[in-house]
């Protein structure tokens, strides 16, 4: 795989002037920013280059973002949609991502959950310098794993996910099931405390930027002066709910027809662990972060939680027309954060949505679908995994280790590596590997019941343990952290090394590399 780093010659700054304001009082003239854009394409088309190479362009730049016809914002984005404009390519297809950087600070782009090579991961100090200002990085992946992932930045995550920095990427079977209706729900939530009174056009240039803090900002920046846990400030932070970029009343519905086989993609690309309730219709669960679940059963009024970062694919038949609602849900900050997906029959509209009593049991892989057997090969190495905190949710850390002087894992090509991940801490911790799928074989000791669970990002809850596996079969030097980003800003990262492995970039001392 190669690599390639040129200079665009773009301007290297785009002023962040407007922490929030409506529509209507905007004047754009004094800003210094285009004007809003138009609702485009979701789904960006391909150049197809003389290599037979599917070729995507990626602009990274500021946008005024409307957020519903009165609440806008500024947000960062990929050419100026949020999410990001959809990548959906075939099986097989060799992939070129051409990332441009047109913001004023430096980032760089992360496959979430595809096993690309260590050099194409997209990780800052790690597998890259970052991108500069002005520079074009080109990504080239090899498209030979069907699934739903994402990209985001992965440069000082915790503020350019949150300000918008994430889209969707499929790979699709070639002989996978065919759907009526294919679509992606992509979950994240923003604060209105950047967006200043929305009423009465007023800006905020407080120390929020957009509503969005990492840790030490919030910690220094006046919102925790009352003693506030860290969970505490992230639930009064955060009261405005996003599904694909949008608030209501301007979420886009799901247009079906009586009988359609419908596929519905959910990523959650933010911050809470989210609740997700299908009412009126059975559904199949078909797929964890991507990988197929083995003879998913029919199952109905019941709930799923999606952690920050996982991806569930949900099969629907169509069978009870009318006008309905999804309901999503921050689990820990219901009252603020929560959203209606309408799905609405042909025939209805909107206003015919009914309400529906929201399911109050909930989903448990680690006994749904049916068992297969499946040879992991003889453990080589283990290790723990051991979630904590010091004091009280400040800094997170993993065996009590804090990155930068963090945990690493030392594996060698061909190892069958079992990690036990324990979560000593009293919040969620949604754990990411890189490069390497992973199997869960048991939680709180018991052994996984259904199908095989395979995965990128595991949620282990409050006083949860489990047991996963891999086997080490990509070199390279693999962040392994939380994907809640505050978490991860605050220590709770670790890296799985290969014996051996060094990178094949040089570090530049000179750019500002933060590789969370």
């Amino acid at each position: 795989m190669g690599r390639k780093l040129t200079v665009t010659g773009l301007a290297a700054a785009l002023a962040i002037v407007i922490a929030g304001c409506s529509n209507e009082s905007v004047d754009h003239s004094t800003m210094g920013h285009e004007e809003p854009q138009e609702e485009k394409e979701q789904t960006i088309q391909a150049e197809v280059n003389e290599d037979g190479e599917k070729v995507f362009d990626l602009r990274v730049e500021e946008t005024h973002w409307m957020f519903n016809d009165e609440v806008m914002d500024d947000a960062w984005t990929y050419n100026g949609s949020l999410p990001g404009e959809e990548i959906r390519v075939q099986e097989g297809d060799k992939v070129l991502v051409n990332v441009e950087n047109a913001l004023d600070e430096p980032t760089a782009l992360h496959l979430h959950g595809f096993p690309v090579p260590n050099e194409m991961d997209g990780v800052p100090g790690i597998t890259q310098n970052a991108i500069m200002p002005g520079e074009t990085f080109t990504y080239e992946y090899q498209a030979d794993i069907p699934g739903t992932y994402w990209y985001h930045s992965h440069q000082d995550g915790a503020r350019q996910v949150d300000k918008g920095l994430y889209g969707v990427f499929i790979v699709e079977p070639n002989d996978g099931e065919t759907y009526d209706v294919d679509e992606v729900v992509v979950i994240d939530e923003w604060s209105s405390m950047g967006m200043g009174d929305m009423n009465h056009g007023s800006m905020d240039h407080g120390s929020m930027d957009h509503g969005k803090m990492n840790n030490e900002e919030m910690d220094h920046g006046g919102m925790n002066d009352g003693g506030m846990t860290h969970a505490e400030m992230m639930n009064q932070m955060y009261d405005t709910p996003l599904i694909n970029g949008k608030t209501a009343p301007q979420i886009e519905a799901v247009q079906v027809e009586e009988g359609d086989k419908v596929k519905l993609r959910f990523v959650n690309a933010g911050l809470f662990t989210q609740v997700v309730s299908i009412p009126d219709h059975s559904f199949k669960i078909t797929h964890y972060d991507g990988q197929p679940v083995n003879e998913p059963e029919t199952i109905n009024d019941t709930s799923f939680r999606i952690a920050p970062a996982e991806r569930y694919d949900i099969e629907i038949e169509m069978e009870n027309p009318g006008a309905w609602g999804i309901q999503i849900f921050a689990e820990e900050n219901q009252k603020r954060l929560e959203a209606i997906v309408p799905v609405i029959y042909e025939g209805y509209e909107e206003r015919d949505l009914q309400s529906s009593e929201t399911s109050t049991s909930f989903f448990d892989m680690t006994s749904y679908g049916e068992s297969k057997e499946v040879d992991y090969g003889t453990v080589t190495k283990e290790y723990d995994m051991i979630l904590g905190t010091n004091d009280n949710g400040e800094t997170f850390t993993i065996n009590d280790k804090q990155f930068p002087d963090h945990e690493s894992y030392e594996v060698e090509e061909g190892d069958v590596v079992k990690l036990t991940i324990v979560n000593d801490t009293d919040v969620d911790h949604p754990m990411h590997l890189h490069g390497e799928f992973f199997s869960v074989m048991s939680k709180d000791g018991s052994p996984i019941s259904g199908s095989p669970i395979v995965k990128d990002t595991l949620n282990v809850r409050p006083g949860e343990e489990y047991e996963i596996v891999f086997e080490a079969k990509n070199p390279g030097i693999w962040m392994f952290h939380c994907h809640e980003f505050h978490h991860a800003n605050a220590g709770m990262m670790a890296e799985v090394r290969y014996k051996g492995y060094e990178p094949d970039f040089t570090l530049d001392p000179s750019v500002p590399n933060k590789p969370e």
